[in-house]
This record gives structure tokens, C-alpha cells and sequence, in this order.
């Protein structure tokens, strides 16, 4: 099954409820008014991945697995801080850009935020059931991340979709993508969802 542009257009708008979500909640963590929006979603084969987000390239990322019970699919969340992004975000929030456990929590918690709201939109546009686990921090090369989780999958799939965010606040712009990593049972029954939608 395969996703048509009126999918991938409900997908964007759906990001874009999420991002909203997240906007509001980190506005009030960082103490200044956050804007994100989702401008660009994209249904991509892992392979081609590379051709999209610079591979050598170290990032610091938030993975959440979830299940979803009723149609027995999972996957993962991975919010992906790539360049001088957490730098950023961590001195805006913390007034330092070190890497302490301090400011490494509080980086995890600002992931944690922008996954649950992304989680819980979606759940609530697809109307299905998506139960989180708690968030890990890792910080490696993105592609290898991505790698990783999908060898932990029962049955993977080789496409993820691709949310590519503005995340801003009113001096600065803070690059980061969104990375739904479904199985074939989550990803079958996301398509089907949306048909009935559109």
C-alpha cells in the first residue's frame, strides 16, 4: 500500500496540528514565544535517506517507541536535532550550551515534548491507540539511529516518513526533522485510516 498526495497532504496537516501542540508547550518551557510548522512531509525509502539528511553528519535525537494494541503495529518516534540545534535549545532553556547531564536532561525533555504532542495528534487524527514508552537520548550519526531501531522491529519496513520542521522563536531558527518509523502491520493500517478520511 502506498500513500497518494491527498495522504501525504492529511499527513502535513496533521504534523502541522502536532506542531502546534509542541509550539504551545515549548513556548512555556523556554519562557519565549516558539513557532513550528511542517512545510514538507515526505514518504521515503531508508536508502534514499541519506540523499536527504547529510549522513556524516553527528545529530542528537530523541527516540520513542510505541505500540499501538488494537492493530498490533509499533514503530518509533525520532526527533532529530541536527548541526548546532541542541547547542541552541540548550542555551536558550539552560543560559549554557555545555553538555552537563543537566543540560542533557533538559535537551531530553525538549524531545520528549515535541514526540508526545506528534504522538498524541496522531493518535487522535487516525483514531487509533499509540502507547509510548519513555524517551531515550542518543547522539550519533542519524542514519545509523535509524538503522538501529529498525533492526529491533519483528517485521520492518523500508520506509519512514520524513517531517521536515520550522521550528523559530523570534531571534533564531532551529533545525529539526520528524521521523515516523512504522512496521509494515502500522504503516498498512496508518494508509488505511487515511482513506477513509480523505
Amino acid at each position: 500500500m502506498m500513500l497518494d498526495s491527498f495522504d501525504l497532504d492529511a499527513l502535513k496537516e496533521l504534523g502541522n496540528i502536532g506542531a502546534g501542540h509542541a509550539a504551545t508547550s515549548l513556548s512555556k518551557l523556554l519562557g519565549r514565544t516558539i513557532s513550528m510548522s511542517v512545510p514538507e512531509i515526505r514518504l521515503v525509502k531508508i536508502s534514499e535517506l541519506d540523499e536527504i539528511i547529510d549522513a556524516g553528519r553527528i545529530v542528537s535525537g530523541i527516540i520513542t517507541a510505541f505500540k499501538d494494541p488494537l492493530s498490533k503495529g509499533e514503530g518509533y518516534l525520532y526527533v532529530m536535532l541536527p548541526g548546532d540545534t541542541p547547542g541552541k535549545l540548550i542555551s536558550v532553556l539552560c543560559g549554557s550550551a555545555t553538555s552537563t547531564e543537566y543540560e542533557l536532561s533538559a535537551l531530553l525533555e525538549i524531545g520528549n515534548i515535541i514526540s508526545s504532542s506528534f504522538c498524541a495528534a496522531t493518535a487522535d487524527f487516525l483514531e487509533v491507540e499509540m502507547i509510548p514508552t519513555p524517551p531515550s537520548l542518543a547522539q550519533d550519526y542519524a542514519l545509523a539511529v535509524i538503522d538501529a531501531v529498525i533492526s529491533r522491529l519483528v517485521e520492518s519496513y523500508d520506509q519512514v516518513l520524513l517531517f521536515e520542521v520550522v521550528l523559530r522563536d523570534e531571534q533564531d531558527f532551529f533545525e529539526t526533522y520528524i521521523v515516523l518509523i512504522p512496521d509494515a502491520v502500522f504503516f498498512e493500517n496508518v494508509v488505511k485510516m487515511l482513506k477513509r478520511k480523505v
